[in-house]
C-alpha cells in the first residue's frame, strides 16, 4: 500500500485509511486525532487556515501550526487543577460549569445551542440564558471531555469558554464598544446615503442627467456597502448559523429583506435599472442596531444582581501564620482552618466564625438590608460582606467553591439559565411565527407582482421586517430576568426557573415553626434535675450527646462541655443517642429529646415542669434525668407577614416537630389556626400531601435541611438560608436575610411581573395583527417597517424594565 503526507501535520499516512475532504478533494491524514481536528476547522468555516500555514515541508510543521490556537488552548481545560477554578463537582461524579457564549442574538441561537449539546456524549443537561449569555452544563466527565464539548460549540459557530468575573464585565464592556461602533458607522451612512437619495427622488420627479443619477447610485452603493457587511453583519451572521441548522430564528427574515434590498439595488446600479434601495438598507441596519444596541443595554442592566455578587469576591486575603505573622494570598487558595485577618473597610474574605474581635458587618450584598449587622467572637461571617468598624481574626470553615457566595452566585446562573413554561411558549410561537411571515411575504409579493410590479419588492421587504417576532420572543425572558434580579436586591434568592411561575397559584403557605417563624437560635435557661444529680454534670452529658447535631436545639448546647458521644444515633425530628464514658459509670447509653423517644413505648412520663418554653428530656437506659428548657422567640415582623398573607386569600399552615405547647402558643399569637404539631417527618409529608389532594397548591417554608422530603413534596419550596447549608439545600428559593418580609414582597412581585408578562405578549400580538395588513398594503415603507419593528422589541423592553422600580 502506497503512502502519502498527512495534510494536517505532515507525517506518513497511509492512503484511503483516514480522509477528509479539503478544498474539494479528498486529504489523506495519519490519525483520527487529525481527522478529528481537520474536520473541526472545516466545519467553523477556518479551512483557509490550510492555506495560511507557514510551513508545507511534511513533517516539519510546529507543532503550533498544527492545530490553530483557538483550538490547541481549549486543551488546557482539561487539566483537572485548572478545572478547580470554574468547575464544580457533582455528588455522583458528574460535573458542572457555567460557559461565556460569544454569538448569541435570539432565541433561536438559544435553541440551537442547546439541542447541538443534546446530542453530544456525555452532556447530562445543558441550560443557555439568552439574556446574560450564560450556559450552565452538566457532563459525565468519563464520557466527554470539557474541551471536546467547548469544540462541539464551535463547530456550530458560537466561541464558549469557562465563565469568571472579569471575564463578563469585559464582554459587557466589548459588547457595549462594538454595538456602538456599528449602530454609529449605520447611522452615519444612513444620513449620508440619504442626501444622495433626496436628489435621486427628485431628480425622478423633474428630471436628472443619467451621468449624475449613476454616479449618485456608485457613491450610495459605496457608502452602503459597509454599512450592510459590517453593522449588519449580526443580522446576517445570525440568520446564516440558523439556516445551516434548518431552524427560521428571527434573524431570517429581517437577513432575507436586507440581502434583497443591497443585492437588487446592487444589480439595479450594474445594469442602470429602474429603482435603488440603499437609503432603505442603511435606515433598516441602523434603526435595528439602535432597537439591538438599547436592548443590550437592557440585558446588561438585568444582570446587575450577578455581577454585584462577582464584585463583592475578595481577591486576596491576609493570612495569619503561627507567629500572628501576616501575608497575602489569592483569596480563592484559602482552605478550612486558615486564620485571616480582616481590617475595618475590608471586605471578608471567606465563609468564617470570627476568633478575636467584635465589630459590625454590612450583610446588603447577601440580604438587601443597609444596617451592618453587629457580630461578636464565636458568629458565623458570610464572604463578600464588609466589615465596617473593627479589625476581625477569622478562621475559614469552607472551601471558597462551597462558600455562601459560590453557592448564591451557581444558584442565581442556574435559575437565570432555565427557562420558565411561558417562554418557552413564546419561543415556540415565534419560531413558528417566522415560518408564517416568510409564507405571507412569498403570498403579497406574487399579489403584488400582478397588481403593480413596480411595487411588489419594496412591500414584501416591509412585511418581512415589520413583522419580525423580536417583541413576541423578549416579552418574557426579559421580565422573568428583571423579576429575578429585584427579588435577589430584596433578599429572596429564586433558584429555579419555575419559582416565579408557580408562585403565582399559591392557596396555602405552610410553614415550619423552629428557624423560620422563629428565629431559631435557642438557649438553654432552666434545668431541672430529677434524680438528685448535679445541674453542671446533667449538662455537660446533654451536650456531649448534642455535639454531633446541627439542629437548631441542639446548637444551645454547643460549648457547654469538652466531652463528646461515641456511637451517636440521630433520630431526626425526635432526638439524640449515643455512648457517653464517665468514671462511676463507664460507658453508658443516654438519650436526650422528645419523652416518648427517650423513654420508649409504654414508659410514665414524668410530669412537664411547666407549660410554658421548650421542653427536652434527658435518660440514661430509660431512667429520666433531667428536663431541659430551651428557649426561642418569634421572629419580629412573622405576625405582620402572617396577617398580609392571610388578608391576601392565602392559608396559613403551621407544621412543628414540637411536642409541647409551644407550637400552640405561636400559633395563637399568629392568628393561626391550620396547626399539625408533635408532627415526625412522615406526618409533614402526609400533611402537605393531604392539601394537595384537595386541589390546593403548596408553599412550604422550612429551615432548608430537616424538613428537606417536605420541601420536595410541596408544591413550590422556600428555605431560610442562614439556617441552612446552602449547597445542600434544593428548595425553589432561599431567603437570604434574617427576616420573613421577603415573602410578602415576593407575592407582590410575582403578581406584577406576570401583568407586564400579559402587557408584552398582548403588545406583541395586537403590534403584529396591525402591522402585518398595513404592510402587506403598502402602506408603511420599508425604511418605517424597520424603525416601527424596533420600536416594539424597545417598548417591551422598558415594560419589562418597569419591574426594577419602585
Amino acid at each position: 500500500m502506497s503512502q502519502s503526507s498527512c495534510f494536517h501535520c505532515g507525517l506518513p499516512a497511509k492512503d484511503d485509511q483516514y480522509q477528509v475532504v479539503i478544498f474539494g478533494e479528498s486529504r489523506p491524514m495519519c490519525c483520527p486525532g487529525c481527522q478529528s481536528v481537520a474536520r473541526a476547522i472545516i466545519g467553523i468555516g477556518m479551512e483557509n487556515y490550510y492555506q495560511r500555514r507557514t510551513a508545507s515541508t511534511p513533517g516539519e510543521l510546529p507543532a503550533a501550526d498544527i492545530v490553530p490556537e483557538f483550538l490547541q488552548g481549549l486543551e488546557s481545560w482539561d487539566d483537572p487543577q485548572l478545572q478547580q477554578a470554574f468547575v464544580h463537582e457533582l455528588p455522583d461524579h458528574q460535573n458542572e460549569i457555567t460557559l461565556l457564549i460569544t454569538g448569541i442574538t435570539c432565541a433561536a441561537c438559544v435553541w440551537l445551542i442547546e439541542k447541538h449539546l443534546d446530542k453530544q456524549p456525555g452532556v447530562v443537561q445543558i441550560r443557555v440564558n439568552m439574556s446574560s449569555h450564560l450556559a450552565q452544563m452538566v457532563w459525565d466527565p468519563q464520557l466527554a471531555s470539557l474541551s471536546g464539548l467547548i469544540k462541539a460549540i464551535a463547530n456550530i459557530g458560537y466561541k464558549a469558554e469557562p465563565y469568571t468575573p472579569l471575564q463578563q464585565e469585559q464582554k459587557i464592556k466589548q459588547e457595549n464598544q462594538q454595538s456602538l461602533i456599528r449602530t454609529g458607522i449605520a447611522g452615519l451612512g444612513a444620513m449620508q446615503v440619504m442626501t444622495y437619495a433626496v436628489s435621486l427622488y427628485l431628480g425622478a420627479f423633474e428630471g436628472i442627467d443619467p451621468a449624475h443619477e449613476q454616479f449618485l447610485r456608485w457613491v450610495s452603493a459605496l457608502v452602503a456597502t459597509p454599512v450592510f457587511f459590517y453593522s449588519g453583519w449580526p443580522f446576517l451572521s445570525g440568520a446564516w448559523r440558523s439556516s445551516r441548522a434548518l431552524h427560521l430564528s428571527m434573524e431570517v427574515p429581517v437577513a432575507i429583506a436586507l440581502c434583497f434590498a443591497y443585492f437588487a439595488s446592487l444589480w439595479a446600479t450594474l445594469v442602470q435599472g429602474p429603482e435603488v434601495y440603499f437609503d432603505s438598507v442603511c435606515m433598516f441596519v441602523f434603526f435595528l442596531s439602535v432597537g439591538r444596541h438599547l436592548e443590550m443595554r437592557a440585558r446588561h442592566r438585568s444582570q446587575s444582581t450577578s455581577i454585584r455578587l462577582n464584585q463583592s469576591q475578595m481577591l486576596t486575603a491576609r493570612i495569619l501564620d503561627e507567629q500572628n505573622q501576616q501575608s497575602r494570598v489569592p483569596a480563592d487558595s484559602l482552605v478550612p482552618g486558615d486564620r485571616v485577618l480582616v481590617r475595618a473597610g475590608e471586605t471578608i474574605p471567606g465563609d468564617g466564625t470570627i476568633l478575636n474581635g467584635s465589630s459590625a458587618v454590612n450583610e446588603a450584598m447577601l440580604t438587601g438590608e443597609p444596617i451592618p449587622v453587629s457580630k461578636n467572637t464565636g458568629d458565623n461571617v458570610v464572604g463578600g460582606t464588609l466589615n465596617v468598624e473593627h479589625p476581625l481574626t477569622l478562621r475559614i470553615d469552607k472551601n471558597p467553591k462551597d462558600s455562601t457566595l459560590s453557592v448564591l452566585k451557581r444558584l442565581l446562573q442556574r435559575a437565570q439559565s432555565e427557562k420558565p413554561v411561558t417562554a418557552l411558549l413564546a419561543n415556540r410561537i415565534a419560531s413558528w411565527f417566522v415560518f408564517g411571515v416568510l409564507l405571507i411575504s412569498a403570498a403579497v409579493f406574487t399579489f403584488w407582482w400582478f397588481r403593480s410590479p413596480q411595487d411588489a419588492f419594496w412591500i414584501m421587504l416591509s412585511v418581512l421586517v415589520v413583522t419580525c417576532p423580536c417583541a413576541l420572543s423578549l416579552s418574557t425572558p426579559t421580565a422573568i430576568t428583571a423579576a429575578t434580579s429585584k427579588l435577589m436586591n430584596n433578599g429572596f434568592l429564586a433558584t429555579r426557573s419555575h419559582t416565579i411561575e408557580a408562585l403565582r397559584h399559591v392557596t396555602d403557605v405552610v410553614f415550619d415553626k423552629t428557624g423560620t417563624l422563629t428565629r431559631g437560635s435557642f438557649k438553654l435557661t432552666r434545668i431541672v434535675a430529677l434524680n438528685g444529680d448535679e445541674p453542671e454534670t446533667l449538662t455537660r452529658l446533654a451536650a456531649a450527646l448534642e455535639s454531633a447535631s446541627e439542629h437548631p436545639i441542639a446548637k444551645a448546647f454547643h460549648g457547654l462541655g469538652e466531652q463528646t458521644a461515641e456511637d451517636v444515633t440521630i433520630t431526626p425530628n425526635q432526638g439524640v443517642q449515643g455512648s457517653v464514658a464517665s468514671p462511676d459509670r463507664g460507658v453508658t447509653v443516654y438519650k436526650i429529646g422528645k419523652p416518648g423517644f427517650v423513654l420508649g413505648p409504654g414508659q410514665p412520663l414524668p410530669i412537664v415542669p411547666e407549660n410554658q418554653g421548650q421542653w427536652i428530656l434527658l435518660a440514661r437506659e430509660q431512667i429520666p434525668l433531667a428536663w431541659f428548657r430551651v428557649d426561642d422567640v418569634l421572629r419580629n415582623d412573622a405576625d405582620t407577614v402572617v396577617a398580609n398573607l392571610m388578608a391576601s386569600g392565602k392559608q396559613c399552615h403551621i407544621l412543628s416537630g414540637d411536642a409541647s405547647g409551644h407550637a400552640e402558643a405561636i400559633a395563637q399569637q399568629l392568628g393561626i389556626t391550620q396547626l399539625c404539631s408533635n408532627a415526625t417527618p412522615e406526618d409533614k409529608l402526609r400533611y402537605i400531601q393531604r392539601l394537595q389532594k384537595q386541589n390546593k397548591t403548596v408553599l412550604m417554608v422550612g429551615d432548608g435541611l430537616n424538613d428537606a422530603p417536605v420541601l420536595a413534596a410541596a408544591d413550590i419550596s422556600i428555605a431560610m438560608a442562614e439556617s441552612s447549608d446552602l449547597a445542600k439545600v434544593a428548595a425553589d428559593g432561599l431567603m437570604l436575610g434574617h427576616s420573613l418580609g421577603p415573602i410578602q414582597s415576593v407575592f407582590e412581585l410575582v403578581q406584577k411581573t406576570y401583568r407586564i408578562i400579559a402587557q408584552n405578549l398582548s403588545w406583541a400580538i395586537l403590534y403584529n395583527l396591525i402591522a402585518l395588513p398595513l404592510a402587506a398594503a403598502g402602506y408603511i415603507p420599508p425604511w418605517a417597517s424597520a424603525l416601527g419593528m424596533s420600536a416594539s422589541s424597545l417598548l417591551v423592553v422598558a415594560n419589562a424594565l418597569r419591574i426594577n422600580r419602585g
